[in-house]
């Protein structure tokens, strides 16, 4: 069984990691509202604590603090603007099935 310290040390390296991804991205693409810049951090934190460890581990890299803030950072600046092309995506071909979607892909 993992020991819960390291493991609730990971969560909170990956969340500080998302959260300074997340701001960094702001400075590039800026919010029109508070509310949505709640919501791009938001985003971002919560990807970054959910995806922070099984990235290192696809990577074969160690889980420790630098590599869970590393990961954390990479997550929350992509993450808000890859939900973001997804969503814009489905919003674009809503009215389609599933075949004629794929088919707007392969394009």
């Amino acid at each position: 069984m993992p020991d819960p310290t390291s493991y609730l040390s990971a969560k909170l390296a990956s969340m500080i990691g998302g959260f300074l991804g997340g701001a960094a991205i702001l400075t590039f693409i800026r919010p029109q509202t508070i509310g949505e810049a709640f919501i791009r951090g938001g985003v971002s934190v919560g990807s970054a604590i959910i995806f922070g460890t099984p990235l290192l581990e696809a990577f074969h890299l160690t889980i420790d603090w630098e590599n869970q803030l590393m990961a954390g950072f990479c997550i929350g600046f992509l993450s808000y603007s890859v939900l973001g092309m997804v969503a814009n995506f489905l919003i674009k071909n809503q009215n389609k099935d599933i075949v004629e979607a794929v088919k707007e892909i392969k394009k």
